[in-house]
């Protein structure tokens, strides 16, 4: 009887483990939200070769730093999802969430590569992240080690386009 207690103990001991101690996953630092898209403001599919999160160390920008932003190393400027993917085409919304390496990010808004040509002419951005206090100013996003950010909104009217940084 003893020892048939004792393994009944002994298994509902094993069975409640939950594997100890193990580290916690690590969380993959970033920042997320939804863009939200103007209604009948998508242009022709034919002025729409890409369109992207970005998320810039640096501001203000002009067309030099913009793709030395890009290419350098580490980088300043990054794209979500990548330069071979793009954000939803002629949706009302996108939600999305943007793995980055901790940082502060000084202009985070959404670009529009309109034409083939892979130059600065062919960009521009349709909309960003900013203060509610004052629409024409981008806000910062700082991004810590292990923390992902939510509420990162932005709204895009491909008409009514902010002014242009480069």
């Amino acid at each position: 009887m003893m020892k048939s207690i004792a393994f009944v103990g002994l298994l509902f001991c094993f069975l409640a483990c939950d594997g100890g101690l193990q580290p916690d996953v690590p969380i993959q630092p970033g920042f997320g939200g939804t863009v939200r898209f103007a209604k009948n403001s998508w242009p022709p599919i034919d002025s729409l070769v890409n369109l992207w999160v970005f998320a810039s160390q640096i501001y203000p920008l002009d067309s030099t730093s913009v793709f030395a932003g890009l290419f350098a190393q580490p980088p300043q400027i990054f794209l979500y999802p990548s330069d071979r993917e793009r954000v939803a085409l002629n949706v009302d919304s996108a939600d999305f969430f943007f793995p980055l390496p901790p940082s502060t990010y000084k202009y985070v808004g959404i670009v529009q590569h309109f034409n083939a040509t892979l130059n600065i002419r062919s960009f521009r951005v349709v909309g960003f992240y900013y203060d509610t206090k004052d629409p024409s100013q981008p806000l910062s996003v700082v991004v810590k080690g292990g923390q992902q950010v939510a509420g990162i909104n932005m709204n895009v009217d491909f008409r009514n386009p902010p002014p242009q940084p480069f």
